[in-house]
């Protein structure tokens, strides 16, 4: 019997800590003793005992594949070299017009209704079909290097949200980050990342090798998780 991680589910091995996150029950979670150290080996390709198998299934980390693809894979999630917020840019002395102004403001306060209205899948099922309405898929997976809009664009963001009387957070941020970024066709993806103990969660914007909405160093403290 084959098996695959299921669906909505991720993991990361952080520190000998395997660290899940479940989109659909909106939580993170670890496993400990015979079922970490499997789950360890499942990832790794390598032979599990059948009775942990079950196990695995059992509690829903695992459930029955009908392909030869079956072991976890996390995905591709490259890790930045750079830092669209770490970097001077001729934009900070430009005037924030009060549209991009007037238009974040309508996005951050659209945004955290939906945070209090719907579930954390519902959410990021809704932000990845607003971006493949607006962005080519191919894009997505691999964007091609428009640096210099993506730079100019995290900047008008970051300015206007200034004046945005909602405080700062990293998912509310992220979520509409994306969102204004798709609005311009502009390629990006939400990265989850964790720290193991004291336990963290973190997310940030992020556009092949240049995040856009965190510093370097804060970023390279949390182990991505998944992306989106």
């Amino acid at each position: 019997m084959h098996y695959r991680l299921r669906e909505n589910l991720s993991c990361c091995d952080v520190d000998g800590h395997m660290i899940f996150l479940d989109v659909a029950q909106d939580r993170y979670f670890r496993l400990t003793g015979p079922l970490e150290k499997a789950m360890r080996h499942f990832r790794a390709h390598e032979s599990v005992p059948s009775p942990l198998l079950d196990r695995l299934a059992t509690a829903r980390i695992l459930v029955e594949a009908s392909d030869l693809e079956t072991n976890a894979a996390i995905a591709n999630i490259q890790r930045p070299s750079c830092s669209a917020i770490e970097q001077t840019f001729a934009i900070e002395n430009r005037r924030l017009s009060s549209a991009v102004a007037f238009e974040v403001m309508t996005i951050v306060f659209s945004i955290r209704h939906q945070l209090k209205s719907c579930t954390f899948k519902t959410i990021l099922d809704r932000a990845s079909a607003y971006r493949g309405r607006k962005v080519e898929a191919h894009e997505i997976a691999m964007p091609t290097p428009r640096m210099h809009s993506l730079l100019v664009a995290s900047r008008q963001f970051a300015r206007a949200r200034r004046y945005v009387p909602i405080e700062p957070v990293c998912f509310l941020d992220s979520l509409s980050l994306l969102r204004f970024l798709s609005r311009r066709r502009l390629p990006a993806n939400i990265v989850f990342g964790v720290t193991p103990e004291p336990f963290a969660a973190h997310c940030w914007v992020q556009t092949g090798d240049m995040v856009l909405n965190e510093t370097l160093s804060e970023v390279h403290a949390h182990t991505p998780i998944r992306i989106v």
